[in-house]
């Protein structure tokens, strides 16, 4: 959540003045009738590029490299369109006026820039754990309900893709409030990032350091959707008539789209809504500026005060920097989502496919009893850091995968089938012991297989990191590398302990 940025420059948005402008942001230069044809033209080859079938194994790359490359001629005709960002630390002052005036109960942090982080909130008083130490009325987020009372709410009305996709509404939503001339939400928007450290924003050489990772092909899928919804909506604000009256009309560029998207994804939430019966995607001020640590979550919704209250997760000292939880989130999401790597997660976990061959004699019965555990045939299990690395459901697998035919028929047939299944997911039960080796040996096996897919070794990613002039973006692409790995070989050597 604070942890988004490399850059120290604001999002440069309304803050009174003419339409667009404000804040002392350059006026955007314009456009000129030719670049906005050639734009469009691109514009259907982008949509077409993006909106293609999945493509063969070992081809994504070549796909992405291809959907790039219009990306980056869409982006080179769209210069000057937008404004140049001014200094995220010239807004603050502002910022932190609006939320005093509008009821903001932030007395205990105030906004700083730290060495590790970027900017976070610093404790201005010794906090105590459990303590409170903000809180924010509902009239200051940024949600999707807002979205709807907005001048974007009839064009949210009629398209379906925004009915469905609340971060792609409020991702508008602040774009519109952006470049409006009197947006509330001007404070709060100028202090937002002007670029963020998503892989979205990934030059082509740092996005190959993510090559061989479990989660490349991720990453890959997420640039293909943005730039297909970038294409999609480009065409619908240039003809529905419910986009006529919108300030994005004349300033959707690709690189806009991808700040907003980056802004909602880096920052939302949920809250609940007025009634209290459903939750809601919400940008919450002030307290998005938290970087995340290990912990508790420590923040709820109190409807009684139609507020977002959060409590410290433990003892924050004077001066020191004040963390929250963002969850239990492995590091491919935080790196995906976030645009960061952590290092000590303590949940890190990653993703490995396994199934049952269609092919094998024993693949009814076997997956019969995989379906009355509640397991799929064919999926993926996490794996995780730490010493007790192997799920329940992982090891259920295993032990079913790896069974004769006679055992899968008295499984079947037993009348104490749920204990028998229960039973496959702890550590101190076993099948048999020939059995139960076979488990193993395979999961050994086949976690060597997928470390062997790097091409690289834990040592050689290890000095690679060592690099004084590595880009953020690249160290961060290694770090994930890096902790999937070690998961994997963490993992490995556990098997192979059991297996023996």
């Amino acid at each position: 959540m604070g942890k988004k940025s490399k850059r120290d420059r604001g999002a440069g948005g309304s803050a009174g003045g003419g339409k667009g402008g404000g804040g002392g942001n350059t006026k955007p230069n314009g456009r000129n009738k030719k670049d906005v044809r050639d734009v469009m033209v691109l514009v259907n080859e982008l949509l077409q590029k993006a909106s293609s079938p999945g493509v063969p194994p070992g081809k994504e790359l070549e796909e992405h490299m291809s959907i790039r490359e219009v990306v980056e001629r869409i982006r080179r005709k769209q210069e000057g369109w937008t404004l140049e960002p001014v200094s995220r630390e010239q807004c603050f002052p502002v910022f932190l006026k609006w939320l005093e005036d509008h009821g903001v109960k932030s007395d205990a942090v105030t906004i700083e820039k730290f060495e590790v982080g970027g900017y976070g909130l610093k404790a201005v008083k010794d906090i105590k754990a459990e303590e409170l130490f903000i809180t924010i009325p509902r009239k200051l987020m940024l949600t999707t309900e807002t979205a709807r009372e907005s001048s974007l709410g009839p064009l949210i009305k009629k398209d379906r893709i925004l009915q469905v996709m609340a971060n792609v509404s409020l991702a508008l939503h602040v774009l519109c409030e952006k470049y409006s001339s009197n947006s509330f939400w001007a404070p709060y928007i100028n202090i937002f990032p002007g670029t963020y450290t998503t892989p979205l924003y990934f030059e082509e050489g740092e996005m190959l350091h993510l090559q061989g990772s479990l989660n490349f092909s991720d990453v890959l899928n997420q640039y293909k959707s943005i730039a297909r919804q970038y294409a999609y909506f480009y065409k619908l604000f240039q003809t529905q008539p419910e986009a006529a009256g919108l300030p994005l009309k004349e300033c959707f560029t690709f690189d806009e789209y991808r700040w907003a998207v980056s802004t909602v994804m880096t920052r939302q939430n949920q809250v609940p809504t007025s009634d209290g019966r459903h939750l809601i995607t919400a940008l919450i001020p002030m307290w998005d500026m938290c970087n995340h640590s290990n912990g508790e979550v420590s923040t709820e919704f109190n409807l009684g005060s139609d507020s977002a209250e959060c409590l410290a997760m433990r003892e924050f000292p004077t001066d020191s920097q004040v963390y929250i939880f963002y969850g239990m989130r492995s590091n491919a999401e935080f790196l995906i989502h976030n645009g960061f790597v952590y290092p000590e997660n303590v949940h890190d976990r990653v993703n490995v496919k396994l199934g049952v061959s269609k092919n094998d004699s024993l693949f009814a019965m076997k997956a019969e009893v995989l379906s009355r555990a509640g397991i799929h045939a064919s999926t993926s299990f996490q794996v995780h850091c730490g010493k007790d690395p192997i799920p329940p459901e992982l090891l259920v697998f295993l032990r079913v995968f790896t069974m004769v035919e006679g055992d899968l028929r008295d499984l079947l047939t037993s009348e104490h089938q749920s204990a028998y299944l229960s039973c496959l997911g702890r550590s101190d039960c076993m099948v048999t012991q020939e059995q139960e080796t076979k488990a193993w040996a395979f999961l050994e096996t086949r976690l060597s297989l997928l470390i062997r897919s790097y091409r690289t070794s834990i040592k050689d990613v290890e000095t690679e990191l060592q690099a004084p002039d590595m880009t953020y973006h690249s160290r961060a692409a290694l770090q994930l590398k890096l902790a999937e790995m070690q998961i994997l070989s963490n993992a490995a050597e556990y098997a192979k302990t059991q297996r023996e």
